[in-house]
């Protein structure tokens, strides 16, 4: 059998994000347990855990049926204490200790009626046209007839899939190769989903490490030299008073994926918590650009090197930047910066953030 080809059917035609989660969460506990049965309900803990940043963190959209999505919004809705950047491993902790939870048994029982099934529904053509009531019953009765080398079978009684010896030997040899296969079609269908936003491979997982080493050297240089000058955006406290100095991303590092410099800024660690994966209200982005023009000019007497973010950003050269007015740079930056927040607003993100709540 070709079991390459056998597994690229069953992401034909997909309409839903199910498949793909399903799909991947068995390799992921295929990889980390070794072994090959596994719980329908540690599988749809793990599809939960693997969408949440997805569609919480990230404001994704999973499709307009997807009801995956659905289930996971409903979670973050329901419990205050799961945040959107939660631990993948917290998440799933969280679930299994609470599986008898009213929301959560009945979120997963809703995902195990049919996700199971539906997965290995390509390898049963006697399905073809059957009521969808009936599905699961014929499926249950026809998947272990010898003509059948199906991926898994599922035992109802131990609420339980079994992989197919020969299906597991190949996943257990190739799993690095199939787990890119996986990830390289979900990534099609959540990008054909969500056609405004860029980075989607970025946004599958929980984000990586950020660098903020060298913006942090160079604002705490401006700061140095220019801190009794100038204040901070939101706190209105000069740049040289300001406790604990984080660095922030104006727009959040969610909708954009980067640490460009032209969307950081220096503000105390207790505002930027507060802030966290929300928008600012359009009434700061003056003194935002404002704040920026001055550390353009202050970084391009360290090292030109520096303004590459902005010559990509505004299409411009190293002498056109330099000499254009604050009221220049101001519109050039407002204007990137509302078509990114147009898009968050779309996605769902709050984008009326004020700092303490002030008008």
């Amino acid at each position: 059998m070709n079991f390459e080809q056998e597994i690229v059917k069953v992401f034909q035609n997909t309409t839903n994000s199910y498949k793909y989660y399903w799909w991947y969460s068995i390799l992921k506990l295929i990889k980390k347990k070794e072994k090959s049965n596994f719980s329908l309900n540690d599988i749809a803990f793990q599809m939960i855990v693997f969408a949440w940043y997805p569609v919480n963190y990230y404001k994704l959209s999973l499709g307009k049926q997807d009801q995956l999505e659905t289930y996971i919004k409903a979670l973050k809705n329901h419990f205050n204490e799961l945040n959107e950047d939660i631990k993948e491993e917290d998440l799933f902790l969280f679930l299994h200790t609470h599986k008898n939870n009213v929301i959560i048994k009945d979120i997963i029982t809703r995902l195990i009626k049919y996700v199971p099934y539906r997965f290995i529904r390509p390898w049963f053509e006697e399905t073809m046209g059957v009521d969808d009531s009936k599905v699961n019953s014929l499926i249950i009765s026809l998947q272990n007839k010898p003509d059948k080398l199906i991926p898994y079978t599922i035992n109802i009684n131990k609420n339980q899939i079994f992989l197919n010896s020969k299906w597991f030997e190949w996943i257990y040899s190739n799993i690095k190769i199939i787990e890119s296969f996986t990830l390289f079609e979900l990534f099609k269908y959540v990008e054909k989903n969500n056609p405004y936003v860029t980075n989607i491979s970025l946004k599958l997982f929980k984000p990586q490490t950020r660098k903020l080493l060298e913006p942090i050297k160079l604002w705490k240089s401006f700061i140095c030299l220019k801190g009794n000058d100038y204040k901070s955006v939101f706190e209105k406290k000069l740049l040289i008073s300001l406790d604990k100095i984080a660095i922030d991303h104006y727009l959040p590092w969610s909708l954009v994926t980067h640490d460009k410099l032209w969307n950081l800024h220096p503000i105390e660690q207790q505002v930027n918590s507060s802030k966290s994966n929300k928008i600012a209200d359009n009434k700061y982005l003056s003194d935002f650009t404002y704040l920026q023009f001055k550390f353009v000019h202050h970084i391009s007497a360290i090292n030109v090197k520096y303004l590459e973010d902005y010559f990509t950003l505004f299409s411009i050269s190293k002498s056109e930047l330099l000499t254009i007015p604050n009221h220049k740079f101001a519109e050039l930056l407002s204007a990137k910066m509302s078509i990114q927040t147009d898009l968050a607003n779309n996605l769902g993100y709050y984008t009326k953030w004020s700092y303490l709540n002030q008008d």
